[in-house]
């Protein structure tokens, strides 16, 4: 693999953002799962008590057949059945999407019979639909997808109803209600245009609320994860990342490799220039690193590497599925871009912070250590250190080069078998 070229990469082991939305889609199927144990509880409790209370008043209940009865039970347990199935395997899936189309299919199945048997045109139980609605605003990625189930509750009522008005499927009978209604074509129509219409709505004003929500979940997130002045990540994440990469390395048998570099010289650069126009080189630098790190092939593209900054004039990358002499080519381009790019930008920096144009152009070099797991260290703190150690050997000889680590990772003692 030539990581002097590589942009984009792409592997069959998933990277820790992969795994990090494959789990979030998990936690919403988990809390959809367990708002579907609710709904059913509710609409067997509705089952029973109004039955009671009808016994209990003498009420009359024979327009209602047998069929009645049966049906909305079968589909009740059908859907607890599948539900039940769905709350002991979805972790099991891989592919999040097809999953979530089954259920919301199924869903959509079930309130259809419920409503059919529930009265059809005249059901109470056509705001079920939007519960659809509301799931599928949940656990799916895209507005197209919660358009496209709303609109198939639309087609699934209309179908329903026609089917009942032609008598190809005989209208169930309900007590208490106008039975002609179920033959009233405007009736119907009218009925149909309003479910869709409201179901359509609630698509729509869902889809807003929930893309403003996690619009500003990203946005706190960068609050709490990236640097306020380089808009690299911070120390904390960079711990964290580095961690959840270490064990996809060990979990997937994949090298995984960092870079350590200090801005050489940085204290004389801030005392000829000054701290603003420091805190400006930093940017710029931080720039160049993200100009140069490599991205995922998928749609949309996110980052590979992870930039950090790891403080003051000190920053870091993790270098994922690379070897040391892969991650010693990565350090190389971007020591080299940094030194060439970096100084000249800052000509134009330094003449708007201090009004004079400055007579050469400002040096700006990086000393840059690497260490790779499982070749150099096995743990998080190990990992660092033996980077930050080969930095440091950078820094006491000629600086402005990259120096990989030495160290070797501790021996495990053998098992004494006997």
């Amino acid at each position: 693999m030539d990581f002097s070229k590589l942009k984009y990469i792409s592997t069959d082991a998933p990277t820790t953002d992969e795994l990090e939305l494959l789990n979030e889609s998990r936690f919403r199927i988990a809390q959809v799962i367990r708002a579907r144990w609710i709904i059913l509880g509710i609409l067997a409790a509705y089952g029973v008590v109004p039955y009671g209370i009808f016994q209990y008043y003498s009420i009359d209940l024979g327009s209602v057949n047998t069929l009645q009865f049966v049906f909305p039970v079968l589909a009740w347990c059908a859907m607890a059945t599948y539900n039940a199935v769905f709350l002991y395997s979805y972790q099991w899936f891989a592919n999040i999407r097809p999953l979530n189309q089954i259920q919301l299919l199924l869903d959509l199945l079930f309130v259809t019979v419920v409503i059919h048997y529930s009265g059809g045109a005249v059901s109470w139980f056509w705001p079920m639909y939007l519960v659809v609605t509301l799931e599928s605003i949940l656990v799916m990625e895209k507005d197209s997808d919660t358009f496209a189930f709303a609109m198939g509750a639309s087609l699934a009522y209309g179908g329903l109803l026609l089917f009942e008005f032609h008598g190809i499927i005989p209208p169930a009978s309900m007590p208490f209600e106008n039975l002609s209604l179920q033959k009233s074509l405007p009736y119907e129509v009218t009925k149909w245009a309003w479910v869709t219409m409201t179901n359509m709505s609630v698509a729509a004003i869902g889809a807003y609320l929930m893309k403003t929500i996690r619009h500003r979940e990203e946005e706190l997130k960068k609050l709490v994860i990236k640097d306020n002045l380089t808009t690299l990540y911070n120390r904390a994440y960079f711990y964290y990342r580095l961690n959840s990469e270490i064990q996809r390395a060990k979990r997937y048998n994949r090298p995984l490799s960092i870079l350590i570099m200090d801005m050489d010289n940085f204290k004389q650069f801030n005392d000829r220039y000054g701290h603003l126009v420091g805190d400006r080189l930093l940017r710029v630098l931080s720039s160049t690193v993200r100009s140069n790190i490599r991205y995922s092939a998928g749609n949309p593209s996110y980052e590979l590497d992870i930039p950090c900054r790891y403080g003051g004039d000190e920053f870091t990358i993790i270098v994922p599925e690379a070897t040391s002499t892969q991650a010693t080519v990565v350090a190389e381009r971007l020591r080299n871009e940094i030194n060439m790019k970096c100084g000249h930008e800052m000509m134009a920096q330094i003449q708007t912070a201090t009004g004079s144009y400055p007579m050469e152009v400002p040096a700006v070099t990086v000393s840059v250590g690497v260490a790779s797991f499982p070749e150099h260290a096995s743990t998080t703190e190990a990992l660092v250190k033996a980077a930050d150690d080969a930095m440091y050997v950078s820094k006491r000889s000629e600086k402005n080069k990259v120096v990989v680590s030495e160290t070797a990772p501790p021996l495990v003692p053998a098992r004494c078998v006997g």
